[in-house]
């Protein structure tokens, strides 16, 4: 979460509260291993179960939702699995996935390298929603896992931000990943 405002307590000296899931604050990635309470597991970088929460710490100080903008993102947080048989949210990662093609980061993969993946045959890929934290998961080439968003998983995360009077959203464009 991104504050653009000095004192979160205090509405009037905030202009306005931008709550990001993009590529420069997400929820989750490689740095979870070293952060004693998570430890090295997979999780979603753009759960919605933890949006809520961070939201409703906003709603409990009186924060107006009219002044929040809910950031998204096309890309995902990859990671390579430490047992294949492992693949659900909470399993051990071992390091970042592999890296992209384009991108070239290992732990990150564009939204078109993820849909390069599930659309080739040869890496077995099976995509699960996740529908509680509306993000996708795919895994592949038997220890490969990223979260993403698509047209499904934004369209639920923009209804949220609708049914709570949210500001607004924004898809923040960058030069890197």
């Amino acid at each position: 979460m991104h504050w653009i405002c000095g004192d979160v307590l205090s509405t009037s000296t905030c202009l306005s509260i931008y709550v990001r899931t993009d590529s420069l604050t997400d929820l989750h990635g490689t740095w979870d291993s070293t952060d004693k309470y998570i430890g090295s597991i997979i999780n979603a970088h753009t759960n919605l179960t933890e949006i809520d929460l961070a939201m409703q710490l906003l709603w409990r100080n009186n924060i107006d939702p009219s002044q929040v903008t809910l950031g998204l993102g096309f890309y995902g947080r990859s990671f390579t699995l430490t047992d294949p048989s492992c693949s659900s949210p909470g399993c051990a990662f071992s390091s970042g996935g592999n890296a992209g093609a384009c991108t070239q980061n290992v732990g990150t993969l564009s939204y078109s390298e993820i849909t390069d993946v599930i659309n080739d045959e040869s890496s077995g890929a099976v995509v699960t929603l996740n529908e509680a934290a509306a993000v996708k998961q795919v895994v592949w080439d038997t220890n490969q896992w990223v979260s993403y968003d698509d047209a499904e998983t934004l369209g639920m995360k923009i209804a949220y931000a609708n049914s709570h009077c949210i500001g607004g959203y924004v898809i923040p464009l960058s030069c890197r990943v």
